[in-house]
């Protein structure tokens, strides 16, 4: 049975039932950020789970306040914010360089809306764990990736005003601009479906560009596709404001999604953005109760050695 419809003030009585201390501020809170947001989504640390074990509902350990909660659902937000810049960066170089690549062994103004540029069903690339139907799943996928980027080309008054600029001006729109109005989603399809020395080209563009380009057989084609999926879970997470500090998208934690943006960025880059998560879980020290830098880094995959 689904749970009943609760006003705000039935919320924060909820709240106190339960044993958490709530104050002036809760309700604001609540009004502005949901119920399910904080509550749901990061009440975990601080339920009594053996009283759980006893019971049909939510039991918090005792002494629980609210604002322990709201502290963490902040902290997650700001991880959010500082992950996304990273990820974001990440994506414009893996877009670059997959329609570099294209376009620079398919020149022709129009080559992407050919069916002979990409790969054939036995070229197709997809993670080494898949056990499908190959064949079917490439000519579901290009047919998609065809309609999308044809779609793309009718102007309608939501097209993108370069799109519309390109259309007028020159009747056609080419990749390299088009590529701006793709996702990540549809990128990730594109380098599936190119040619096998088309994504060679762009995984040596990305290791040049996150200078390892002199490490042999640094990014191959399928490390470059799982990577690049493991990012696009990641982006999706920030950019839908999800649970980020202790998400397994795929099983895959936040360390290994670190490890993957390294795959993409150059070192400096990748430090700073471990600069930049230190500060954060300085910023936040005694604010969060019931969890502590240790705990927090566990959650999102670190290795912790012994105090």
């Amino acid at each position: 049975m689904g749970k009943e419809f609760k006003t705000i003030d039935e919320l924060v009585s909820l709240l106190e039932a339960r044993g958490v201390r709530t104050d002036k501020d809760t309700k604001r809170i609540i009004e502005r950020e949901s119920y399910y947001a904080i509550v749901n989504g990061y009440k975990a640390p601080f339920l009594d789970r053996e009283a759980m074990s006893r019971s049909n509902n939510d039991v918090f350990r005792q002494g629980v306040e609210f604002k322990w909660m709201y502290d963490l659902f902040l902290f997650d937000r700001d991880l959010r914010s500082i992950t996304f810049v990273y990820l974001t960066r990440a994506e414009a170089v893996v877009r670059t360089s997959v329609v570099y690549a294209f376009c620079h062994n398919h020149p022709e103004r129009e080559a992407y809306l050919e069916r002979p540029n990409y790969c054939d069903s036995k070229g197709y690339l997809v993670p080494r764990a898949f056990k499908g139907d190959k064949a079917n799943l490439h000519s579901k996928n290009l047919s998609d990736l065809m309609s999308r980027l044809n779609d793309k080309l009718v102007v309608r008054s939501h097209s993108r005003d370069f799109i519309k600029h390109y259309m007028k001006a020159h009747g056609y729109v080419p990749l390299w601009v088009l590529s701006n109005d793709l996702t990540f989603g549809n990128i990730i399809h594109l380098y599936q479906l190119m040619q096998q020395n088309d994504r060679r080209e762009a995984c040596t563009i990305i290791a040049r560009v996150s200078k390892r380009d002199s490490a042999q057989g640094y990014l191959t084609e399928r490390k470059l596709l799982r990577t690049i999926n493991i990012l696009n879970d990641f982006r999706n997470l920030c950019a839908h404001d999800e649970r980020l500090y202790c998400a397994r998208p795929g099983n895959v934690g936040y360390s290994d999604m670190v490890v993957h943006l390294f795959n993409v960025l150059p070192r400096e880059e990748v430090a700073q953005f471990a600069r930049d998560i230190t500060a954060l879980l300085a910023s936040y020290e005694g604010r969060l109760h019931n969890v502590d830098a240790r705990s927090l880094l566990k959650d999102m995959g670190f290795e912790i050695g012994e105090a």
